[in-house]
């Protein structure tokens, strides 16, 4: 779904959902600063564990019920054509409303902008009717032509977008989205298969029947923006001041590193049924400021949270606030591919089969983390996907690999880097790998932490040697893991770029049958597998916790929370 920038502990995970984007992405934060609007997060740090694990009312008494306090990491961008990680899809959620929303849980969506979908007998064309009477935040009008336009700027080469292959099933987007300069835009932009009929009827064409399209649109990237506003203040329209929304509520405040608000949208149809006039997201790039202010009542929900320090000990307590879900998240490190020596294959198998992935969750996180051996995760199982086998935990074949690639015992190995975004368990991660390359191969590497936005900005431009990183699938099938590593998607950073898996990929969104799809997505990931582009590390599992006067919570595999669901019960 996305990069995400959060803790391996909080996001070691099950299942799938592209944004995360990711992801994101994940995939996404940034400074260990944060502190509260009241400067809690100094006084918090005071504040016994014992009050978490006991479930009190610790601040309750002095909260407003109408006022949402969740934690969050600070986002790259707010603007949904060019967000492809989780935190800013966070916030994204709440403010813009596509045409379908998440529900509260996985099983469904909910209609958003849409009124009805009509599907048509092959599969590949839906017609979406909009409500009536929909507007933007400032009272402008809504309707099917800001859908179209706004779907055809995330496409648009110029807008730079990361997330344009979330839009590949749709006819022509990817011939749109990966144009040069030579070719007439213009003429492909028409040819993108999305109208808008009338005012309240868009109609969208796909390449192949694409059965989890609905759902699709209730992704960040599907929601409108404004074209009046876009247009009119470019890149600035999404500052405080400025940005014009359709969701719940509306941005009204940023301060890096401290919080983001935002307060009710007047203009949103169902104004009065929401459960809050105000939704403040503390940031922080560090989990113990935000734990800490949870501790001491200044947050409700810790979303993806908890430290490391504190999470085995929740656990043997069975604390009533901690919540354990399965989560749709593979945690790995990518390969530059295009840098020797993890340009050659046999090195990058090697560094996988060194590292012993089952002491992750047992002993580094200690979060119950799963070994990834492959990169969809397994829970997709039981939506009839059967993965390959992937390779284990092998020393010797470790070695025997890095023999035959020119450096026996490790001897003639270039010094190199692994880089990583601030939080601690990124850190325990690093240190267990660099440990395990030394006792296995006898090589040695150096450890490097940076902000979110830091590693973002190399990663795209492929200033790494291997790199942490992580992904969210955006929707309930093993394509939005392994779309991933086509050799154009923006969000591979790898550059790994194979022939025959973007054709493998490019035939999964074509073929009709159910059965075979799968097949053709099976053989995709055994040859990214075999030539290991990045290394799995593990599966996410994911652990919130909730203050026992926050109603509304429930399990979701994509780890979407969406604030209207929850309430504050005095």
């Amino acid at each position: 779904m996305k990069f995400t920038p959060l803790t391996l502990l909080v996001f070691a995970g099950l299942l799938v959902s592209g944004c995360q984007s990711k992801t994101p992405a994940d995939v996404t934060p940034p400074a260990a600063r944060s502190a509260s609007p009241s400067g809690a997060a100094s006084v918090a740090s005071e504040a016994p564990a014992s009050q978490a694990s006991t479930g009190g009312a610790v601040g309750r008494k002095d909260r407003d019920p109408r006022v949402f306090h969740r934690s969050l990491g600070e986002p790259e961008f707010l603007d949904p054509g060019l967000c492809s990680e989780s935190e800013g899809g966070t916030v994204i959620h709440d403010t813009f409303e596509g045409l379908f929303i998440y529900g509260a849980t996985q099983e469904r969506v909910e209609p958003g902008v849409a009124e009805s979908v009509e599907v048509s007998p092959d599969g590949k064309t839906y017609t979406f009717k909009l409500r009536a009477g929909m507007k933007w935040s400032d009272g402008t009008p809504l309707g099917a032509k800001d859908f179209e336009w706004s779907w055809k700027r995330v496409l648009d080469p110029k807008t730079g977008s990361r997330y344009t292959d979330i839009m590949a099933p749709i006819e022509g987007a990817m011939a749109y989205a990966r144009s040069d300069e030579k070719a007439d835009r213009a003429a492909l932009r028409e040819q993108v298969g999305v109208k808008a009929k009338d005012d309240l009827t868009l109609e969208v064409k796909l390449v192949g029947p694409t059965p989890y399209f609905k759902a699709l649109t209730a992704f960040y990237t599907y929601a409108p923006v404004p074209r009046h506003v876009v247009e009119k203040l470019g890149d600035q329209w999404t500052r405080p001041e400025n940005v014009v929304s359709n969701g719940p509520w509306k941005l009204t405040e940023w301060k890096s590193k401290q919080h983001i608000i935002a307060t009710k949208n007047e203009n949103y149809v169902g104004k009065d049924t929401l459960p809050f006039d105000k939704v403040v997201y503390h940031i922080a790039e560090n989990n113990e400021p935000l734990h800490n202010m949870y501790l001491a009542g200044e947050v409700d929900f810790l979303d993806s949270r908890v430290p490391e320090s504190d999470l085995p000990r929740y656990i043997k307590e069975k604390n009533p606030d901690l919540r354990k879900n399965p989560y749709l998240g593979s945690y790995y490190y990518m390969f530059n591919t295009k840098k020797a020596p993890f340009d050659d294959v046999r090195v990058r198998r090697a560094l996988n089969h060194a590292i012993d992935k089952a002491q992750i969750g047992e002993f580094v996180i200690k979060g119950g983390q799963v070994a990834a051996t492959q990169i969809v995760p397994p829970d997709l199982k039981a939506f009839g996907y059967q993965p390959p086998s992937g390779p284990d935990f092998d020393p010797d074949v470790a070695r025997k690999l890095f023999a035959e690639a020119g450096f026996p015992d490790g001897k003639g190995f270039p010094r190199f880097q692994i880089t990583y975004n601030t939080l601690e368990g990124h850190k325990l991660i690093a240190e267990f790998v660099q440990q395990q390359w030394k006792k296995n191969l006898g090589i040695d590497c150096d450890l490097a932490n940076m902000e979110w936005k830091v590693l973002l900005k190399k990663q795209q431009e492929h200033d790494f040697e291997v790199t942490r990183s992580s992904w969210i699938g955006d929707f309930l099938d093993p394509l939005t893991f392994l779309d991933l590593w086509e050799g154009k998607n923006p969000n591979n950073r790898t550059q790994w770029d194979n022939p025959k898996f973007n054709t493998l990929i490019g035939q999964s969104r074509l073929d009709g049958d159910a059965a075979r799809r799968l097949g053709v997505l099976r053989e995709a990931e055994q040859l990214f597998l075999d030539e290991m582009p990045a290394l799995p590390l593990y599966f996410y599992v994911k652990y919130d916790m909730v203050k026992p006067w926050l109603d509304g919570y429930s399990e979701h595999l994509q780890g979407v929370h969406l604030a209207k669901y929850f309430k504050i019960r005095m």
